[in-house]
């Protein structure tokens, strides 16, 4: 798609360029990196606290807030979507099907957390931004985003998250995805501060024929008002 485009309108004009976007499919998986997600427990998770979940977590910014269910974590991820866009893809594709791209990821690690001895933290740099997730044998215990621009700020958010979770420099494990220049160079870095720091190629974790990555496909994306 051309950069320079509003992105609706290059979505609308990739549609037309390319017709098959729009048989009638089974299902079609539409994965977003949207970067405004809440996770919550299923427990508080209820209909009565719903609307003031949306309200905190996506104030103004977001009209729609769609719900993927985690079940194997007993929880929900909620992201939020521009109405717009919601709307041209759903009169667009037939039978989609809204997933966010941690969604599987959030699965996959949790089920490494519970045969793991320590705990397992894992970042995913991007362009401008960085997910970090911790989980501690099952229990997800941090999950953020932060913008960042430089490989100091990379390394201020990962030393500062170990930090305020007391996580143990020799022991406890990071993963780091990020292309590969990157991430080896962030490894060396951080390798003064952390012993147990493994690189997993970013162009690996969304393999759709990888059946552990995709972990809860089936999850349907319940869609809801903001």
């Amino acid at each position: 798609m051309d950069a320079a485009q509003p992105y609706l309108q290059a979505l609308r004009d990739l549609f037309r360029q390319h017709p098959f976007l729009t048989y009638p499919y089974a299902s079609v998986r539409v994965v977003t990196s949207e970067p405004n997600y809440t996770w919550v427990p299923e427990v508080i998770y209820e209909d009565e606290a719903k609307e003031r979940l949306y309200r905190f977590s996506f104030a103004g910014a977001v009209e729609e807030v769609l719900a993927q269910p985690l079940e194997t974590m007993e929880s929900v991820l909620l992201f939020g979507l521009r109405h717009d866009l919601h709307e041209f893809v759903l009169q667009t594709i037939h039978n989609a099907r809204w997933e966010h791209g941690l969604a599987s990821l959030l699965q996959r690690w949790h089920g490494h957390s519970l045969r793991a001895l320590h705990a397992e933290a894992y970042a995913i740099v991007h362009d401008r931004t960085m997910d970090v997730a911790c989980f501690d044998r099952g229990a997800l215990r941090f999950l953020n985003r932060f913008e960042v621009e430089t490989d100091d700020d990379i390394m201020y958010y990962l030393l500062y998250a170990w930090k305020q979770l007391s996580l143990d420099q020799r022991s406890d494990a990071l993963t780091l995805s990020a292309v590969a220049s990157t991430a080896f160079d962030l490894k060396e870095k951080l390798q003064t501060y952390l012993r147990n720091i493994r690189v997993e190629a970013i162009e690996t974790l969304y393999r759709t024929d990888d059946r552990e990555a995709t972990l809860g496909n089936q999850a349907e994306a319940n869609a809801v008002n903001a």
